[in-house]
C-alpha cells in the first residue's frame, strides 16, 4: 500500500467565481432587508422573549426619586429630588426638603400597585421609568409640589410642572435652595 500524503488543490479559482459569490451574497442582503422580520420564522419568532419596557407591582421607596418595583430597582425619569440629607431654606429658617421629598414619594407610592413604563437603564443599573399609581404621575406629583425638580439634561417631561411649582412658590420655590445635582457634588468634596 502507497502512502499518499494529502495536498490541497492550489487551483485558481477566476473572477467569474468571485464575481458569483458576491452576487449571491448581495441578493441574501436584499431578501433580508425586503423581509421586515430579516428573514426569521414564525418560531423563530415566539421564542424571542418580549421587551422589558414595563414593570407592574408593588412600590417600597429608598428615596425622592428612587423605589423599588416588584423586586426591581427604578430610577424616576425626568426628575430630580432633593437628597435624603439635604436641607433647605425657607424665610422661616431651614426645613429637610429631602426628608420631606422622601415622605412625599411615600405617601403615593409605598406599598401601592404602580405601573412604570422603563425607558432607559441607568449607570447603576437601575430602570429609568415614568411611574404611575392611581393613575396619577407620581414624579409629576413630586415636581407639582415643589419637592423635585424637571431633570432637564435628560428630559423636558416636567418643566411645565416645575415652572409651575415656582410660580405658586410651592415646596422649596418657597425659600432658596441647591438643586439636588449640586448638593451631591458638593457633598462629595466635602
Amino acid at each position: 500500500m502507497s502512502r499518499r500524503s494529502f495536498r490541497p488543490s492550489r487551483r485558481r479559482r477566476g473572477p467569474a467565481w468571485l464575481l458569483a459569490a458576491l452576487l449571491a451574497a448581495t441578493a441574501a442582503g436584499a431578501m433580508l432587508a425586503s423581509d421586515p422580520q430579516g428573514g426569521r420564522t414564525a418560531a423563530a419568532e415566539a421564542e424571542t422573549p418580549p421587551a422589558a419596557d414595563r414593570l407592574e407591582g408593588l412600590g417600597r421607596v429608598v428615596d425622592g426619586d428612587t423605589l423599588d418595583v416588584g423586586g426591581v430597582r427604578v430610577r424616576l425619569h425626568g426628575v430630580d429630588a432633593f437628597e435624603r440629607g439635604q436641607v433647605c431654606d425657607l424665610p422661616t429658617g431651614a426645613w429637610p426638603c429631602g426628608a420631606v421629598a422622601t415622605t412625599a414619594l411615600k405617601a403615593r407610592a409605598e406599598g401601592r400597585r404602580l405601573v412604570c413604563e422603563v425607558r432607559d437603564t441607568d449607570r447603576y443599573g437601575r430602570k429609568v421609568s415614568r411611574c404611575e399609581g392611581g393613575g396619577v404621575d407620581v414624579a409629576r406629583a413630586l415636581v407639582d409640589d415643589g419637592l423635585a425638580l424637571a431633570y432637564r439634561r435628560y428630559s423636558a417631561d416636567y418643566i411645565d410642572a416645575e415652572e409651575s411649582a415656582r410660580a405658586r412658590r410651592a415646596g422649596a420655590w418657597a425659600g432658596s435652595f441647591d438643586r439636588p445635582e449640586q448638593w451631591r457634588r458638593r457633598g462629595r468634596r466635602d
